[in-house]
């Protein structure tokens, strides 16, 4: 009897061994396994294949990244795709099953601002990080935990442009021309900065969408010019003085200009803002413009900011700022990230930047690298397809180096900065918001000044 007992106690203990045995490799093999959600506006079930292509071709972009990342994973990474139609309450709806199902770790998606104010409870709500590869409505991410923004969102392009033009520009005194719905979005936090950066907020003026002109925003704009600034021509200066402004480090060129073009300019233009007192020194008498002059650099303004609703804007505001002597600096949006329409306007163009979340490096390997892989495929190349290609590596790597739930994916994510993505740099460390933007220039072609961070 005592042998019959020993012997059911072995096979008990056996099948408990072979059972936690089970269990951990079990748990071995869940943790070496994930899953992420995919929302998408994919319309499925449209025949205007118009609307597939935004949501189609990040997917591509996404399933491309897996593609490359799961040659060496150390984590498999599934995917699980679920069409949001471009609807806020169904994207929600997407969101939160993505939530109830504890196999997935995160969710890449949605990329309207609207469906992501709709589904942002649900990353708090369920602990699932949401990772929107292009939305950039503000109150979002800043808003919910769990919820990201790789796309900088209208708060901070319109603070990165103001601290980029008053920290690394030393600019203090601008004019703005906004868009009356959209470009409003950039000019109230632009306004903002500066006023909170020591800067001022000259004048504002707003425009209708797709304006036949600005007729009525350039004389409002003249008008505070000849009402403030003060000039000074060097054609009704005697030699002496002339001589006084060449020895005070006015370039001669400007003051030959001056001559040979009866043209008045801006004392502060020249000086900056000690100019009553140089000129003083000088005995030279600075006066205002009379309201028919038409001829003048002006100095009161350092630079006009102009957030517009679409880049055809800038075949209308451009050559009117050029032709009423308005074009000597011009900082935009990243709507103006469109070469051909400047391209079009070169002649007009002065000194122009402006922010984009969009310049891949046609010089960087890595992209040089992803354009010949991509040759081998059946995938293309597009904006589109980069925006999910570059979140899709993202969470890939982060999965890779460990962030295997979604405490650690969110906490991987919190903590990104300077993160080197094909069409900018990615750092989520302002609310959970991308604060790096590509500065860019157009001087025959569209070039990158530098990536700039937004001060926290």
């Amino acid at each position: 009897m005592t042998n019959i007992k020993y012997q059911i106690t072995n096979i008990k203990l056996s099948v408990l061994i072979c059972l936690l045995i089970f269990v951990g490799s079990s748990n071995v093999i869940a943790q070496n396994n994930v899953k992420i959600g995919v929302a998408l506006p994919m319309f499925s079930d449209s025949e205007d294949g118009s609307k597939k292509v935004l949501g189609s071709e990040i997917l591509d972009g996404i399933k491309f990244a897996l593609q490359e990342y799961s040659k060496n994973a150390p984590v498999k990474v599934t995917l699980e795709v679920m069409d949001t139609k471009r609807d806020p309450v169904i994207a929600s709806d997407v969101i939160r099953s993505f939530g109830e199902d504890e196999s997935i770790i995160g969710v890449i998606g949605p990329v309207f601002s609207s469906e992501l104010t709709e589904s942002a409870t649900n990353g708090p709500q369920f602990s699932l990080p949401i990772i929107s590869p292009t939305a950039t409505g503000d109150e979002l991410a800043a808003s919910y935990n769990y919820v990201f923004q790789l796309n900088p969102s209208y708060e901070v392009r319109g603070k990165l442009m103001a601290d980029y033009l008053i920290k690394k520009n030393g600019l203090k005194n601008f004019a703005v021309i906004y868009e009356e719905n959209y470009g409003d979005n950039f000019r109230k936090h632009f306004e903002t900065e500066v006023k909170t950066m020591g800067g001022k907020i000259v004048i504002a003026q707003s425009y209708k969408k797709d304006p036949q002109n600005i007729t009525e925003q350039i004389s409002n704009i003249t008008k505070y010019i000849k009402e403030n600034d003060l000039f000074i021509n060097a054609a009704n200066l005697n030699l002496t003085q002339k001589q006084k402004l060449e020895t005070s480090g006015v370039r001669w060129s400007l003051i030959d200009s001056s001559v040979s073009l009866n043209m008045d300019i801006s004392i502060y233009y020249m000086f900056g803002k000690n100019a009553k007192k140089m000129v003083d020194t000088m005995n030279i008498k600075p006066y205002k413009l009379k309201p028919e002059t038409t001829k003048f650099v002006q100095g009161v303004i350092d630079a006009i900011y102009i957030p517009i609703a679409n880049p055809n804007e800038i075949n209308v505001i451009v050559p009117q700022l050029f032709s009423d002597g308005l074009s000597m600096y011009i900082a935009g949006t990243g709507d103006w990230n469109h070469e051909k329409i400047l391209e079009d306007n070169k002649v007009y163009l002065k000194n122009v930047v402006f922010e984009s979340e969009y310049y891949p490096n046609d010089n960087d390997p890595t992209y040089v690298a992803l354009k010949e892989a991509l040759k081998k495929s059946k995938f293309k190349l597009s904006k589109n397809f980069l925006f999910g290609y570059d979140t899709g590596k993202l969470i890939f790597k982060l999965i890779g180096e460990g962030a295997k739930t979604r405490d650690a994916l969110n906490t991987a994510l919190k903590n990104l900065v300077n993160y080197d993505a094909i069409k900018s740099k990615i750092s989520l460390d302002y609310h959970g918001i991308n604060s790096e933007l590509n500065i860019l220039r157009y001087e025959n072609g569209i070039t990158l000044v530098e990536t700039y961070k937004l001060s926290k």
